[in-house]
């Protein structure tokens, strides 16, 4: 069935795209704010080192308990789903799924 006049779905889309198209430059979320200049051009400001590491052994053995809680949740839900893949082996010996049951 080919409809010949688009259908209000679509035009609604378009309206919407044409709005966010159009509305973007005039949005308020869009505009830079004005930056004050209160820092002194003569201080050289060192970046904040950045050390991907944990602090203290708190933190370390927090690590340590999620990677394991991790891989022991993988461990469980691949146990239930080799479970499931039995059912259905066995289920399919059965011919439970089969149209034409003997």
């Amino acid at each position: 069935m080919i409809l010949k006049k688009p259908s209000f779905l679509f035009i609604v889309c378009f309206f919407l795209v044409f709005l966010a198209w159009v509305g973007t430059p005039i949005c308020l979320s869009q505009q830079e704010a004005e930056q004050s200049v209160t820092s002194n051009p003569q201080e050289k400001q060192e970046p904040e080192k950045i050390i991907g590491a944990p602090q203290d052994a708190k933190q370390k053995m927090g690590i340590w308990v999620f990677v394991g809680w991790m891989w022991i949740s993988v461990l469980v839900l691949i146990f239930f789903l080799r479970l499931k893949i039995k059912e259905v082996d066995r289920l399919c010996q059965l011919r439970f799924f089969s149209a034409k049951k003997d």
